[in-house]
């Protein structure tokens, strides 16, 4: 398992707010691990490390603060997240 793939997992297991096994996630929600993994890629080759916007002339680039973030695409192929109880 690659340090991608183990940092996608631990995100999906901390948005969906339960603990499943890795092989479980890697299992039932490969689209996602790959589709975060790819959105994470994308955004690191073009970031700047510790630049969260860029503006030049009349442009503005904002970054976000965290490549591994789920987005909207990434939610689309997960389940709604469970609700913790105390």
């Amino acid at each position: 398992m690659s340090t991608e793939q183990r940092k996608a997992i631990l995100v999906i297991r901390n948005y969906l707010n339960k603990n499943l096994a890795d092989d479980d996630i890697l299992t039932k929600y490969d689209l996602a691990v790959e589709q975060l993994i790819s959105n994470a890629a994308k955004l690191e080759k073009i970031k700047t490390p510790g630049v969260k916007s860029m503006s030049e002339g009349n442009q503005s680039i904002s970054f976000d603060s965290n490549p591994w973030t789920i987005t909207d695409d990434v939610k689309a192929l997960l389940p709604v997240p469970y609700i913790r109880m105390c």
